[in-house]
């Protein structure tokens, strides 16, 4: 790149476009290294949420697998903003005279105030560069005199720019970062023995599983009981556990 601007005869307006580019392939890279992390994090609630489905935490489950929605929700935007951003440097390096200048710069603007404001609350330092870059293409702008339509034709180019990247990022996820694992539910078809009774007002957790299992023909979801009982599934298994232990209980 700095080869190429050395052989043009260095213009205020190339110098411009020189240090945006600069800006830009930094900005680019400092996302890239970002969506590297987030892809990363990724794995681990993934592998989280299946571990805790595998275990019957449904809880901790729908815990990871909600952090995980929104941590795809936020990959996406880096992806789609990196995308674009390297439609926006694209544009810049085709610009080798002023009137590509005025085609090309129009659009690039456009996109990267659409880009600024996707950031802002998201990675506050990548929009503030993209701010800058904004003002010293601004500055060319006013310098060679856009006419009024060509912002309306700008505006129409930048925000299906900003709809493609979008797009695009969102299939490139679909494609690459696996569903949510949903394996089926644990069915556990117990006995309960004639023996076994329900003693005093307070009931424990075991006497209030061992009338559950009673109540349900001896077949057994470890989630929906937990879930009904109001309690954890690691809960249930050890009142099973317990209630085999003192021979209330047969698994079959």
């Amino acid at each position: 790149m700095r080869r190429l601007w050395h052989k043009l005869k260095r213009t205020p307006l190339k110098e411009r476009i020189y240090q945006a580019l600069k800006v830009l392939n930094a900005q680019h890279r400092r996302l890239q290294q970002l969506l590297a992390r987030l892809q990363e994090r990724d794995k681990e609630l993934f592998n989280a949420c299946a571990m805790a489905k595998a275990w019957g935490d449904e809880l901790h489950a729908i815990l990871y697998a909600n952090e995980l929605a929104e941590l795809r929700k936020l990959t996406k935007t880096v992806m789609a903003s990196s995308l674009a951003i390297e439609q926006v440097i694209l544009r810049l390096e085709t610009v080798e005279q002023l009137g590509d200048a005025m085609v090309q710069l129009g659009p690039v603007v456009k996109i990267i105030q659409g880009l600024r404001g996707q950031l802002t609350n998201i990675i506050p330092e990548v929009a503030l560069e993209l701010d800058n870059v904004n003002k010293m293409l601004g500055s060319i702008l006013i310098d060679i005199g856009e006419p009024r339509e060509a912002e309306v034709v700008a505006s129409e180019e930048a925000l299906k720019v900003l709809q493609e990247a979008e797009v695009v990022a969102e299939q490139r996820l679909r494609e690459k970062l696996p569903e949510l694992p949903t394996p089926a539910a644990e069915k556990l078809p117990v006995v309960a023995s004639s023996s076994s009774s329900v003693k005093g007002a307070e009931e424990t957790l075991e006497e209030r599983l061992l009338e559950y299992i009673k109540e349900h023909g001896g077949e057994l979801l470890i989630s929906k009981c937990a879930s009904d009982l109001n309690v954890t599934p690691q809960e249930v298994r050890r009142a099973i556990e317990k209630l085999a232990s003192e021979g209330k209980i047969k698994t079959i």
